[in-house]
């Protein structure tokens, strides 16, 4: 016959029992000056116990210490490993151990996937975990829109072409779509095509009477202002011909204009066009070069040479 589980048993009975002494203690209290702020002193106090001796561990202790221990080395192989063996068994750990592969130096292409990896994560609290009967489920963290933002931004930055699609996606569902057309702008002009979600090029169609569509003549003013993003977005419009008519030299303008601000899209995509030589303009591998080098010295990890010269390599579609 089964025994009944007690509270030494079983953290949630153990919760339970002390938040139960608790309250029989507060219920026999005699009045005095203070009594019902003792009281919810009391209760808070137990909540604290409860939510400390209830919670269990999500990852196996003999787990914890082979994986910490393989990750003292300090590449990033094993951070990540470390991150993502947390995040299996949905522990929040897994946070911690990102941003240390994130941080790893030497600095690599790596770097940006931690930093992507980090940006999913924070967008839903959620952590990709297992769903075996040892693992705790549900939502692991607090959702921050805030750090998402960020850490997909660190790594579109730093070259990774899914935080761009992602960026573009977390902007979008936000009702952002003047931000979520610049990532839906440089996504395209990287992988030759726009996504079907962009809705790209009916989302900056010109309006029914032949005018512009406001987000291109906001952009537009604010490009002349000065604004070194917008710069990037008015050169791709040129460059796609989505939004304005297609023109390579008035978007390698623009892009160089961003770039002289020290803008990495701006520099990388001026290597890309001078690289790919269309839309009118010249084929010039020697311009290309130093462009992408000056995107590289910011940690823009697709202008490596080996990406690059990838890159720029025409594929079995263009606009051309």
């Amino acid at each position: 016959m089964a025994t009944k589980p007690t509270a030494a048993d079983n953290p949630a009975l153990r919760g339970r029992a002390i938040i139960t002494a608790l309250l029989y203690t507060l219920a026999g209290m005699t009045p005095r000056i203070g009594r019902i702020a003792s009281r919810l002193g009391g209760i808070a106090l137990a909540f604290a116990l409860v939510a400390c001796s209830s919670a269990p561990s999500r990852t196996p202790a003999s787990i914890v210490q082979s994986v910490e221990a393989k990750a003292a080395d300090g590449r990033f192989d094993s951070a990540w490993e470390a991150a993502r063996t947390y995040e299996t068994f949905n522990d929040p750990r897994a946070v911690n151990w990102y941003e240390r592969a994130a941080a790893v130096t030497p600095w690599s292409f790596h770097n940006p996937q931690a930093e992507e990896a980090l940006g999913r994560i924070w967008t839903h609290g959620e952590l990709l975990h297992g769903t075996g009967p040892n693992i705790l489920q549900g939502t692991a963290l607090r959702a921050s829109p805030r750090k998402a933002e960020r850490w997909y931004r660190a790594a579109a930055e730093h070259g990774n072409p899914m935080a761009m699609l992602m960026l573009a996606k977390f902007h979008r569902e936000r009702g952002d779509t003047a931000s979520a057309l610049r990532w839906d702008l440089r996504a395209t002009i990287y992988h030759h095509m726009p996504s079907e979600s962009s809705r790209l090029p009916q989302a900056i169609a010109a309006q029914p009477d032949g005018t512009l569509h406001p987000l291109v003549v906001d952009l537009q003013r604010r490009a002349q202002r000065g604004d070194a993003d917008a710069q990037v977005d008015l050169g791709a419009m040129y460059e796609l011909g989505m939004g304005l008519p297609r023109d390579g030299v008035e978007a390698l303008r623009w892009y160089r204009r961003s770039a002289d601000q020290g803008n990495v899209y701006g520099q990388y995509f001026s290597g890309l066009l001078l690289g790919r030589g269309r839309a009118g303009v010249t084929r010039d591998l020697d311009a290309a070069a130093g462009w992408f080098a000056k995107a590289y010295a910011q940690k823009f990890y697709l202008a490596g040479e080996t990406y690059w010269r990838e890159r720029i390599k025409a594929p079995f579609w263009t606009f051309d």
